[in-house]
């Protein structure tokens, strides 16, 4: 059993890397179609979120890194609040964007006093070929 399973990784890491991709067309043909030697697994380099909150007030901070053919970027923001062993949306969320690879912003919210909060963060890149999407959260 376990040189079979052996086998078929191995085949399957052969096929992967030939730079063809096989593929069963309507007519149950298998066929095959070239692809990109390169493939881009992300967009999104680095998301960092962070939220302070004293007294009444969050303060929040986000910075975002992306590779440099990224020319769109746009983050939707929303603190969150944990109440009855759940994290919950407080308040309205607000966006941020940039035209380049980097997005930085920072601010603040009311937020009612003596509650556990975090800030969730939903970034979406693009570049002439492809689009990405990542969710992070504070520490």
């Amino acid at each position: 059993m376990k040189k079979i399973i052996t086998a078929f990784i191995l085949i399957f890491v052969m096929i992967i890397s030939s730079g063809q991709v096989l593929a069963w067309n309507n007519d149950s043909e298998l066929i095959e179609t070239d692809y990109d030697s390169e493939i881009l697994l992300s967009l999104i380099s680095r998301v960092a979120p962070t939220l302070t909150v004293s007294n009444a007030t969050a303060t929040y901070s986000l910075s975002v890194t992306c590779i440099s053919s990224v020319n769109n970027i746009h983050a939707t923001l929303q603190i969150q609040q944990w109440n009855n062993g759940k994290w919950n949306d407080f308040g309205s969320s607000w966006t941020a964007t940039s035209t380049t690879s980097q997005l930085n912003t920072s601010g603040t919210r009311p937020v009612a006093g003596g509650n556990t909060y975090r800030l969730k963060v939903t970034v979406f890149a693009s570049n002439s070929s492809s689009t990405d999407s990542v969710t992070a959260y504070s520490g």
